[in-house]
């Protein structure tokens, strides 16, 4: 019927409109083609700076509807806007969505009719309430829809059984409530769910990517940041779960050498300029170092941490944590769990501690001084080596040099050092990355 890939369960998206967020939540359980197709499309970027193109409120509320892509595009006719959808890649053509929607008390949708072509009498369990969303299509073909949708402003069972809801808005109807005609999405990101268009070999643990993935989307939202200090000061700085919440951008440290401890939940520090030493506390956090030598800790939780410039030294704790080095000689820590260690640019230390650890080794150096280390790979633990690169992993050269084996390419360079293992051990423990893998955009 159709390639789109069902969305399982809910998820939240939000959208930035007018430097306030919007935000939905996405029903998967019952509108899972329609849902799917939705949060695949705000997951590509389709509807960052598209245009909200029909808003109806006179002479009596209607719906504010936006989606269409060639609203983006410079001097297209606003009066030709409500014709566009999203041009699927794979097949150059305009993917179109089936109506699908469910009947109340029944458990499956009716696909490609309404409820008068289906003889359907009952309500459908999605309605068009105020605040929900839904498909725009055109008025002659229920599979038409596309990537349009609308916000119902106000209560209209009229749109039942004819138009697929797939959603309700859970913040900021008073947002939309204010858009006018015209008015574009600065910003799309779903921060909460499971999306099946989102797989990795580097991280097969699905919702331990999708929570890294959500956690970084949250965080790329152009909303404000925290600043609840002199951005000039060596400040100490402690978030409570309230700043956490209230702000969802995250703390922005300042230029100083800052002590920033982290709240129970999860929290999104930036330590920005200076030696900044930052805890993350419990909860799932997101924490960059900055510039500056920086001494960070996620301490418990499912982390991500980046020391980005700088010599950093950084402590994922417990939980499965994603550690980047960033630009810089680095020390990497991963502690307990099953970890991925990112050395990047520098000549980084990673130490993967107890648990399933995957050691990452991104670029070839010309010398081994400036190669990574990599201090503890065990393979009875599950440790794995990933080499970053669309080359087959036979061809790389383990060399065994006293107790350690250097890993290299046959035209020259050194990707790591691999300290205490011999390279027969190494080999079983080594895979190949493709630079694309959608691991590699985290952090």
């Amino acid at each position: 019927m159709t390639n789109i890939q069902p969305l399982s369960g809910q998820a939240l998206v939000a959208m930035v409109v007018n430097g306030s967020p919007i935000v939905i939540q996405v029903d998967g359980d019952n509108a899972p083609i329609t849902a799917g197709n939705f949060v695949e499309l705000v997951e590509l970027g389709v509807y960052d700076g598209v245009s909200f193109h029909r808003v109806v409120r006179e002479p009596n509320p209607f719906v504010v509807q936006g989606g269409d892509p060639n609203s983006v595009i410079p001097g297209f006719p606003p009066n030709l806007l409500g014709t566009g959808g999203f041009i699927d890649p794979a097949t150059g053509q305009v993917r179109n969505v089936p109506l699908e929607i469910i009947p109340e008390g029944a458990t499956e949708p009716i696909y490609s009719q309404t409820f008068q072509q289906a003889g359907i009498t009952v309500p459908p369990l999605l309605r068009n309430v105020q605040g929900s969303i839904a498909m725009a299509r055109s008025g002659n073909d229920p599979d038409s829809a596309s990537s349009q949708f609308y916000f119902n402003l106000v209560d209209s069972p009229g749109l039942d059984g004819d138009y697929a809801v797939f959603g309700m808005v859970m913040q900021g109807f008073d947002v939309i409530d204010q858009i006018q005609q015209g008015d574009r999405i600065q910003d799309a990101e779903v921060f909460a769910g499971i999306l099946p268009t989102r797989t990795s070999n580097l991280i097969t643990d699905v919702p331990l990517l999708n929570g890294f993935i959500n956690t970084l989307n949250r965080a790329s939202l152009p909303l404000s940041y925290a600043f609840p200090r002199d951005l000039d000061a060596d400040n100490v700085i402690e978030i409570t779960p309230e700043i956490s919440q209230q702000n969802p951008k995250g703390v922005f440290a300042g230029g100083g050498n800052d002590l920033v401890i982290g709240s129970e939940i999860a929290d999104v520090i930036n330590g920005n300029q200076g030696n900044d030493t930052i805890y993350g506390g419990a909860g799932d956090d997101l924490i960059w170092g900055g510039q500056g030598d920086d001494l960070l800790f996620g301490n418990d939780g499912n982390d991500i941490i980046n020391g980005n410039r700088g010599n950093d030294t950084i402590y994922g704790g417990a939980g499965d944590d994603f550690i980047r080095g960033g630009q810089g000689d680095d020390y990497l820590s991963g502690d307990a769990g099953n970890d991925i260690l990112i050395g990047d640019l520098g000549a980084d230390t990673l130490v993967g501690g107890q648990g399933a650890d995957t050691f990452v080794l991104t670029h070839a150096d010309a010398t081994i001084d400036q190669a990574d280390l990599i201090l503890d790979f065990n393979l009875a633990e599950g440790d794995r080596i990933a080499v970053v690169g669309d080359i087959d992993p036979s061809i790389l050269i383990l060399n065994s040099v006293g107790n350690d084996t250097h890993i290299l390419l046959p035209e020259g360079g050194i990707f790591g050092v691999v300290q205490n293992a011999q390279p027969d051990l190494v080999r079983q423990g080594l895979f190949t990355l493709s630079p694309q893998d959608l691991a590699l955009t985290i952090g």
